[in-house]
């Protein structure tokens, strides 16, 4: 079969550059995400904005480049590693038979092997001094698709963290990032926010109701887009051949539980399967980027991957929409604090590795710890003022002040200065975690091969 016409039609700058500024995710692009400038492979979740990215890096492209050293095509049809293979055979014997190129492959996940296919590319030459870019939706089996040796990077493409989305769509503050652990200038940085709380608290309010995605951002109702979202998540999570029914009484069980230490076997009782298919369905959830998981930290600041675990959704929109598909309505304001604490860990989850939480045998928690930084969180406010022992920050509405162990800062303030100024997050450490004959459990990193412990 001959894709020719197919990319013909994908490509229509190959005729007159122009015609990209007809495109679809073009037009609707009110913002620019900067081009990365190496090959790379960009992971996220559908509707986040990677097609729309590929649109507008070939835009800027087309300004200085040959058009017909660009290809793009979406892989959504394809199913076979074959099909990939042929199309960009047919790309370089009969459209740029030239060195270099510009190679966009869309949704490249959706193909069976399609590692493999990349690796015979690169193999072959085909991408000689060429840039690559591949996007997908899932990392499941990603460790044995990381092309080891070749050059092209991983990164995850998010919705937006609350920094970025604040001075994308109010104003950018001239504040930088600061290390969560360094807690003097953390106070000192937060100071300089004081004028701007009313906005930042504005903005976290908006954040709570539209998540991080260009879309929801834009629009005057970001539930008129409830279908698509729904949808683009279901139709991600299918193609893995599991039950529908199963991950709806999941999504059911994971809000009805929001903020708190979930059981798989109090689940699969419940839903009369095993604790293992709970915890499959869970495992495939966070690499769709749909949930994060957090695990128990122990003492020594080790991880506890036999813990129960805490489950939020990687975006509060994600929240609004799968709470509506699975319990039938929108969110409530009592639920407002516990999605602002999955926002907290999911922020702080980006910019460091082994994010936990603290569980103590007297039944005290904490809600996050990042090696030896906790964080709490407490969005309502309380009638008595709590004091919370052995707690680096505290985090609220809109209170602010410093003790000699201790910042009590509000949560608009925090996650504006630990987060990044980044739309893309290197893949660097994603672990998977399994359990063996003997009841050990072992993590496989990317090249750092089997880690077991008891």
């Amino acid at each position: 079969m001959s894709y020719i016409s197919q990319m013909s039609f994908q490509n229509p700058w190959w005729v007159d550059k122009n015609r990209i500024l007809e495109d679809e995710h073009v037009k609707r692009a009110k913002v620019i995400v900067p081009p990365i400038d190496e090959s790379a492979l960009i992971l996220g979740p559908r509707q986040v904005g990677k097609t729309t990215f590929l649109k507008t890096t070939i835009k800027t492209l087309l300004e200085r480049e040959d058009p017909r050293s660009i290809l793009f095509f979406s892989c959504d049809a394809f199913s076979k590693k074959e099909e990939l293979i042929s199309l960009v055979n047919e790309y370089r014997t009969l459209v740029n038979r030239e060195k270099s190129a510009y190679i966009f492959l869309d949704e490249i996940t959706s193909v069976r092997d399609w590692n493999t296919a990349l690796l015979h590319l690169f193999n072959a030459g085909y991408f000689n001094d060429s840039l690559i870019y591949v996007t997908g939706s899932s990392s499941i089996n990603l460790r044995k698709e990381m092309l080891p040796g070749r050059p092209i990077k991983k990164y995850v493409f998010y919705p937006l963290n609350f920094r970025v989305y604040f001075n994308t769509f109010y104003k950018k503050l001239i504040q930088d990032h600061v290390k969560v652990d360094e807690k003097d200038e953390l106070y000192e940085n937060a100071l300089k926010l004081l004028p701007y709380i009313s906005e930042l608290n504005k903005a976290l309010l908006e954040y709570i109701r539209r998540g991080g995605f260009f879309a929801t951002s834009f629009s005057e109702n970001p539930l008129s887009l409830y279908e698509a979202y729904k949808d683009a998540i279901l139709s991600e999570f299918l193609k893995t051949e599991r039950k529908e029914s199963m991950f709806k009484v999941i999504i059911r069980k994971i809000i009805e539980g929001y903020g708190s230490r979930i059981s798989e076997n109090t689940i699969a009782k419940d839903v009369n399967v095993s604790h293992t298919t709970i915890g499959d369905y869970l495992d495939v959830l966070e690499k769709l980027f749909i949930i994060r998981t957090f695990r128990k930290i122990e003492g020594g600041g080790k991880t506890n991957y036999r813990s129960l675990k805490k489950v939020y959704f990687i975006d509060p929109f994600f929240f609004r929409v799968m709470k509506i598909y699975s319990v039938g309505k929108d969110i409530d304001d009592i639920e407002i604090p516990l999605i602002v604490e999955g926002i907290v860990g999911e922020h702080l989850a980006r910019e460091y590795k082994e994010v936990g939480y603290l569980h103590f045998k007297s039944g005290k928690e904490v809600d996050f710890s990042v090696g030896n930084v906790k964080v709490e969180v407490k969005w309502r406010r309380e009638k008595e003022k709590k004091r919370y022992n052995n707690v680096d920050y505290v985090l609220t509405i809109d209170e602010f002040k410093k003790s000699d162990e201790q910042l009590t800062l509000p949560v608009s303030i925090f996650l504006y200065l630990v987060s990044s100024d980044k739309f893309f997050y290197e893949l660097t450490s994603i672990s998977y975690i399994g359990f063996n004959s003997s009841g050990e459990y072992y993590s496989i990193s990317p090249g750092l091969g089997k880690h077991g412990r008891k």
